[in-house]
């Protein structure tokens, strides 16, 4: 009997797009509040940052990436609501890559789905701007309860066998610990972000694929757990 293609999540900011929440909203937002607080935008982050790291290893996943939040409590200021954001504005923001790995997908009928340490009620415009959230299978979120790399946000998907993302401290870790296959998205201009280990978090965290682009994943990928009833690698 022909296999069928696995289920498979993807991180959102930093492998699909250049955070748009961040870019689009936040950021200016920071830019605009910095002359009245007499601090560098930089600075206001740092705040808010420090505070999101302590939320997070004190168990609250959902409130460590509620940025109206936080903003309200560490700097007493209204962050609003993300306005609808511009199709062309984010359609800047995603990596070349990405359209070409949409195709396969949606051609392969291969079930995909976000999971993302960000709130999905502050990036669900920008999915509903780039039309993902048609061909898109399910958005799971810090909402949930759960961030990466806490593996149960992971265990909220039926039959899920490949992660991709670009963070070894949230998805490979979190992959890992969900024994789903761990996909590093390594490309060659981006930084690790090492901000965010847990503090149980191994001395050495290794993915079990690492790539550079996203084109590079339906080979690797038929080629690592895919094969026909013939016995070669393929999608069927």
């Amino acid at each position: 009997m022909p296999t069928h293609p696995p289920v498979i999540s993807i991180d959102f900011d930093g492998t699909l797009i250049r955070n748009p929440y961040w870019s689009l909203h936040l950021k200016p937002w920071l830019l605009s509040q910095s002359p009245g607080e007499n601090k560098s935008w930089q600075d206001l982050w740092e705040l808010m940052a420090q505070e999101s790291d302590w939320r997070r290893l004190h168990g609250d996943h959902t409130g460590a990436y509620d940025w109206k939040n936080i903003a309200g409590e560490i700097l007493h200021a209204s962050l609003p609501d993300p306005d609808p954001p511009s199709r062309k504005d984010v359609l800047a923001l995603v990596y070349p890559d990405v359209w070409d790995f949409l195709t396969w997908s949606f051609r392969h009928r291969v079930s995909l789905h976000v999971v993302t340490n960000g709130l999905i009620r502050n990036q669900w415009p920008y999915l509903q701007a780039l039309g993902w959230d048609k061909i898109l299978t399910s958005w799971i979120g810090a909402d949930s309860g759960f961030a990466k790399p806490d593996p149960r946000i992971f265990q909220r998907i039926s039959g899920l066998a490949v992660h991709v993302g670009d963070r070894l401290a949230h998805d490979v870790l979190g992959a890992k610990r969900a024994s789903v296959l761990a996909v590093h998205l390594q490309r060659p201009w981006q930084k690790e972000d090492n901000r965010g280990w847990d503090p149980l978090s191994p001395a050495g965290c290794h993915a079990d694929l690492t790539i550079t682009t996203l084109r590079q994943l339906p080979e690797l990928l038929t080629q690592r757990i895919c094969t026909t009833r013939h016995g070669k690698a393929g999608w069927v």
